[in-house]
């Protein structure tokens, strides 16, 4: 629990930390408070820095360089993906010179050298999974941006404290938002050309917990058990995705998360149904309903739907039916919504990596998945 941290950070001997927050909602809460006390009591002094938005390189170098002259024992970053990406980037910035920029995956010509501070995540929301993974994004928006990784297997966090207590409170459209995101990361991981045993029984397990504790999550927001189960559920998704990859929709949202603000959680709620079926249409067209892909996914709609439909070609609809009835209940928003055009979604459907789908989609078929969320 996240009151019990400080208490841990004291035990490994601990005393100045760097704590990165999001700008307004937590540092109003009690829980905060009491956090901030209890460091008191430890006599941990800490640093404070807030994130917001899509973290973009100047505000990660900022934020490291203006801590690089004061004594930091460790970083603790909570809240929701972005900031939990903000201190995995910091945590590591403090051990590296120059911009984040230059140790970008496909941007910067430095690789990482895995060295960093310790680093101890809490997780506000139930989407990205990254309190369990090796990468932080960080993103540049508009003409000429990007949205790519700062990736070493050492920037795994030292620790991933899921405290059920701090996310009753996130709105729910932004729950909704983070737990199509998991259930994506869970799905396209499950299903991935890189999958295997261990990401096998991670993915479903996830979807079991998703399945049962998303819709209760969103509707009934100060349910702690829905909550515990969905942040563990999204923690499963980190694990899944780091050791197994990811597909199609988590590379438009590479693409469209560089063209404009636009949450990352939502661009995978909005496109996992369709994404999902036209996956799904494809290989059965070409190949019948018996093939291993089609017996994934199949398998997954059991585990998020929690029966069997009795047949692959049932259970793989079912799937996509239930993502679509929560994609329209919980009003996951249309691309357009956030100032895309059909235009800029036809260009960009040529730019997006399919990662481990497990088929292959053309252009035209990217931009078709694009388009109907439009």
């Amino acid at each position: 629990m996240f009151r019990s941290l400080p208490d841990e950070l004291s035990e490994r001997g601990y005393r100045s930390i760097a704590v990165v927050t999001g700008k307004s909602s937590l540092i109003k809460t009690e829980s905060w408070q009491t956090f901030i006390n209890k460091l008191e009591e430890q006599h941990i002094i800490f640093e404070h820095v807030t994130a917001s938005g899509e973290n973009d390189p100047r505000s990660i170098d900022k934020a490291a360089d203006n801590l690089k002259d004061k004594t930091i024992d460790a970083v603790v970053a909570v809240g929701g993906g972005t900031v939990l990406d903000a201190g995995k980037a910091i945590s590591a910035l403090l051990c590296m010179e120059g911009s984040i920029s230059d140790y970008l995956e496909e941007v910067g010509t430095k690789k990482p050298t895995g060295d960093r501070k310790p680093l101890f995540c809490v997780p506000t929301t139930s989407g990205t999974g990254s309190e369990a993974t090796k990468n932080a994004v960080i993103s540049k928006i508009g003409p000429g941006g990007f949205k790519k990784s700062l990736r070493h297997e050492q920037y795994i966090p030292d620790a991933a404290f899921l405290d059920p207590e701090l996310i009753v409170s996130c709105p729910p459209d932004v729950t909704a938002a983070s737990g199509l995101d998991a259930i994506t990361q869970l799905i396209e991981a499950y299903v991935s050309t890189g999958a295997n045993k261990y990401t096998d029984s991670i993915a479903l397990e996830g979807l079991k917990f998703a399945g049962k504790s998303f819709p209760w999550a969103v509707e009934e927001g100060k349910d702690v058990e829905a909550r515990g189960s969905m942040a563990f559920a999204a923690y499963l998704s980190g694990i899944a995705l780091a050791n197994a990859g990811l597909g199609v929709v988590h590379g438009a949202a590479s693409v469209l998360g560089s063209l404009h603000p636009i949450p990352h959680g939502v661009v995978c709620g909005t496109l996992i149904g369709k994404a999902t079926g036209s996956i799904i249409e494809k290989i059965h067209t070409a190949s019948g309903w018996d093939v291993s892909p089609l017996k994934r996914y199949a398998r997954a709609g059991i585990a998020l739907n929690g029966r069997d439909a009795g047949s692959i070609e049932d259970n793989c609809l079912n799937l996509v039916e239930r993502l679509d009835k929560w994609i329209k209940k919980y009003g996951i928003k249309r691309l357009g919504a956030y100032g895309f055009t059909k235009s800029e979604l036809k260009d960009a459907a040529g730019r997006v990596s399919l990662k481990n789908t497990p088929c292959d989609l053309t252009a035209k078929e990217i931009e078709l998945i694009l388009l109907a969320r439009y």
